[in-house]
């Protein structure tokens, strides 16, 4: 078995000097827990992109997902036809 041991936490650069005068906080903050509602692993991984592309690949991320749950979602649609 392997383990891993982080002597260092993870650093989120959601707070980077770049990125909280450019977007909204209350923004961010809705995007950052939906985030980690729909995914611990890649909420990891994308907190720690470069402010320049954190705020993009994060907003395009939760786009996908909710793009994916409605096509998931065999309910919404009376048949395949219309899907």
């Amino acid at each position: 078995a392997v383990t891993l041991l982080y002597v260092l936490p993870l650093k989120s650069n959601l707070k980077s000097d770049n990125i909280q005068k450019t977007f909204d906080s209350s923004d961010l903050a809705f995007c950052d827990e939906i985030l980690c509602k729909v995914s611990r692993s890649f909420a990891a991984v994308i907190r720690q992109l470069p402010p320049t592309l954190l705020v993009d690949v994060l907003i395009f991320y939760l786009v996908l997902r909710a793009l994916d749950t409605v096509e998931d979602d065999m309910t919404y649609f009376p048949s395949n036809d219309e899907k």
